[in-house]
């Protein structure tokens, strides 16, 4: 087993168990370093930022417990960004599985900003990002939910580059109780972006 190389949180809310730990076993042997809270109904960038809060390594991620990994991809990104130290975040491709986890397709997901800027779910695979381009812009993110991870993604890669991987990081569980489903858009994400 390979030293932890990036800190990784996991927020639980009202998921199906089973599902859960189907998360955890999917992520056996990865070089990571776990750290489990519960999450925050309605408050996704509070719930993150205190996720991101946890751990010392350089590289930090999360997951989410209704979805599986590929643990070998996770050492992947962190190889990727050792290799280009002026990027800032890598990310997968995904795949999709049905809610009993059958496969439905891929997405190939390769890196377009204006892809990005236009679509939440453009960087969204499995996503290792620098702790130095993450902490300084928690705040920015802590009173939005639905639109949380799309801001952070977006205000961490103007700090430098982002790197595209084409394997399949992230199996990403189609279901009707998704968050994105139940959540309005927050039109304040891109207020937060104006600003900057």
């Amino acid at each position: 087993m390979s030293p932890p190389r990036i800190d990784v949180h996991l927020l639980t809310l009202d998921e199906p168990g089973h599902w859960r730990e189907e998360c955890l076993a999917s992520l056996a042997g990865a070089p990571i370093r776990l750290h489990r809270l519960p999450g925050i109904p309605g408050r996704v960038g509070k719930a993150r930022a205190a996720g991101f809060a946890r751990g010392t390594l350089a590289l930090v991620s999360f997951v989410d417990p209704d979805d599986r990994y590929e643990a070998r991809a996770f050492a992947h990104l962190a190889d990727a960004l050792d290799a280009c130290p002026s990027a800032v975040l890598a990310y997968t491709d995904e795949a999709l599985m049905d809610e009993d986890g059958r496969p439905l397709g891929v997405r190939r997901l390769a890196y377009s900003a204006f892809q990005h800027a236009h679509s939440a779910s453009h960087v969204h695979g499995l996503i290792v990002m620098r702790r130095s381009a993450v902490e300084p812009v928690l705040t920015r993110i802590a009173d939005l939910d639905a639109d949380a991870d799309w801001l952070l993604t977006r205000l961490v890669a103007r700090q430098g580059s982002v790197l595209h991987l084409p394997l399949v990081g992230r199996h990403w569980r189609q279901h009707p109780n998704q968050h994105h489903r139940r959540a309005l858009p927050d039109r304040r994400a891109m207020t937060h972006l104006e600003r900057s």
